[in-house]
This record gives C-alpha cells, structure tokens and sequence, in this order.
C-alpha cells in the first residue's frame, strides 16, 4: 500500500487482521496485501526446484539458473510487500512490527549460526543424534529459502505477542 493509498482511504493496516492469534476475523485479502502471496510463491517453486536441480543436474545450466532464482525473486518480491504493508500502519502498530521483524530476524541470524557452530564445527550433533536417531536435525536447511521465511514468520509472530503485550 502507497502512502497515497492511505491517505485516500484512512484505514490504517493493522497486524491484527492478519494473525490468527487474536480475536479479529481472518482476512485474506490482508494477508494478500502484507505478502502473503509471495510467500506462499517462494513455497511452491523452492522445494521443486531444488529437487529438479538435484536430479537433473544435466540441464542447461541457464535452465537451472532461472529455476535457483524463482524463490529468489518471490523472496525479494515478498520483503517489498512486507515493507509496503508496514508503511500503511500507524506509528505504534509500525514499532510494533518493525520490532518484531528485528527480534525474528536477528534471532534466525542466532540460530544459523549456532546450529552452524555446533553441527559443523564441535560435532556436538552428530554424537548427540546419533544416539538419540535423529540424524535428520542435524542438517537444518537453514539456507533454503523456505525455511528462512517460515522460520523468520515463526519467530516474528512469537515476537509480536510478546512486544505487543507491552500496550495492552
């Protein structure tokens, strides 16, 4: 949403509508408007693309640069829709999200890079799972694009429930 569009219609965009946390009815036109179709985008072409790349390691290599940069795009695509939505909030549902996206995306960040160090570099995982059989943890797809938005989502929602709580 354009400033302009707000101006012109004076609703502002509030978190709310799109979660299923709260009391507000489900609308899926604001999810639409919040990036939602992009989301759901990156989730369609990011798994069968990696698999088809994975199989078909034979095809033209502009063939497999396009299929790698779909969910790319549809990621980048998606952020724009998410920064547009929060720039039709008003000023304190605006601090709210924008906290909330700094807490899920600095944690994600976190995560990555423990998993990382602790999978990779000490090999705490591998004794640990392989006693427990759960070799599959072991190898978090921590830079597939799915996981990255499913996860910064995940982590955002948790976010907003607890800096939303502060103005309640």
């Amino acid at each position: 949403m354009l400033y302009s569009d707000f101006a012109m219609n004076n609703k502002p965009n509030i978190p709310d509508e799109i979660g299923l946390w709260t009391g507000i009815p489900y609308s899926w036109w604001d999810s639409l408007k919040a990036g939602a179709g992009w989301m759901m985008l990156v989730y369609v072409t990011d798994v069968p693309g990696a698999y088809l790349m994975a199989h078909h390691k034979e095809w033209p290599i502009a063939l497999r640069l396009v299929i790698a940069l779909i969910p790319i795009a549809a990621a980048l695509l998606y952020v724009r829709g998410v920064l547009q939505w929060i720039r039709g909030m008003d000023e304190l549902h605006r601090k709210i999200t924008l906290t909330a996206f700094g807490f899920a995306t600095v944690t994600y960040f976190f995560l990555a890079a423990a998993w990382s160090q602790l999978a990779n570099q000490a090999g705490i995982f591998e004794d640990v799972f392989h006693l427990s059989r759960l070799q599959t943890l072991e190898r978090m797809p921590f830079s597939n694009c799915s996981f990255m938005i499913a996860l910064t989502w995940v982590l955002f929602c948790i976010g907003f429930t607890i800096f939303n709580r502060r103005y309640k």
